[in-house]
């Protein structure tokens, strides 16, 4: 059981020329012309504590079965793209707006629950199941909202900390060593992996029309299987890795969610130890040559 407490200081520096008078522009008057002042620098600061707990059992069902669980608090800082100091503005007609960063971003948290039960067949195979779910918060989202400028109306978009979602999910492993085939073929194994995840995500009501959707990317089941050999000097292990169809952004070009299809892969490893500190290795990736496929909206 453990107690950590974190404190953090953001500084983020920029360039920027300053914005110092917007005038009618004559020959259209729905937009206008911006005067700005010489280059110079620009900075931002912010700051934010937190305490995380964490605390982790093991219990001993037996000799060959293990429960564990396990409760922790998580955080993730902001992407460094959303901490900018600099601000840029647009001065198109009906899209009269102003980008900004935001340094008082706050980290993602994270509240997490783990239980997982193990069985040991033997000092090489095992079977494993867990399940897990995470409560994660301050997930950070563009806002537009309305702003004057100088005297002009614009729509100032920053990112904010908002929304709040819950993954979940179950998880199964198996790794099995034949160790009851005859020499040499007792270096032998499979092991094989699977995880389902699904969440759900929300926002502040009163910020939905300003926000646009929020969903969570990179939500998608996985699974992995592999046939390997372990014996003496050799190591040889051909993987197959799978991955379920994910969002990959819920904003990508034209503002249009981008999904990446299921998606798998063969790998291929093997080394010989020479000696105690020298080996040799050779790997292969995407051996048969998967190719990647996104979309948007519709397949095609």
């Amino acid at each position: 059981v453990g107690l950590r407490y974190t404190k953090t200081d953001t500084t983020s520096r920029a360039y920027a020329v300053p914005l110092l008078a917007i005038t009618i522009n004559p020959n259209d008057t729905s937009n206008a012309i911006p005067t700005y002042g010489s280059l110079s620098p620009v900075s931002a600061q912010g700051s934010y504590s937190n305490w995380l707990p964490s605390a982790n059992f093991k219990w001993s069902l037996r000799d060959d079965l293990i429960l564990r669980a396990a409760v922790s608090k998580t955080v993730t800082r902001p992407d460094l793209s959303n901490l900018s100091a600099a601000t840029s503005y647009n001065f198109r007609p009906a899209t009269q707006g102003v980008t900004q960063g935001n340094t008082g971003l706050k980290p993602y948290t994270s509240k997490n629950y783990d239980l997982g039960l193990e069985w040991y067949l033997s000092d090489t195979s095992y079977l494993a199941l867990g399940g897990f779910e995470k409560k994660v918060s301050n997930f950070t989202t563009l806002v537009t909202t309305k702003t004057n400028i100088l005297g002009f109306p614009f729509d100032l978009t920053r990112p904010i900390n908002l929304n709040t979602a819950t993954i979940k999910g179950v998880e199964a492993a198996a790794t099995y060593q034949l160790t009851w085939l005859p020499d040499p073929f007792d270096g032998l194994g499979v092991a094989a992996n699977y995880t389902h995840v699904i969440s759900n995500a929300t926002a502040n009501s009163g910020d939905v029309s300003t926000t646009g959707k929020f969903a969570v990317p990179g939500i998608g089941d996985s699974a992995n299987a592999s046939i390997y050999y372990e014996k003496g000097p050799f190591q040889v292990r051909v993987a197959y890795n799978w991955r379920d169809a994910y969002l990959e952004t819920i904003s990508g070009d034209e503002s249009q969610p981008t999904t990446v299809k299921a998606y798998g892969q063969l790998d291929m490893s093997a080394s010989y130890k020479l000696m105690e500190n020298v080996a040799v290795f050779v790997e292969g990736t995407n051996l048969t040559r998967e190719k990647i496929f996104k979309y948007q909206v519709y397949m095609n």
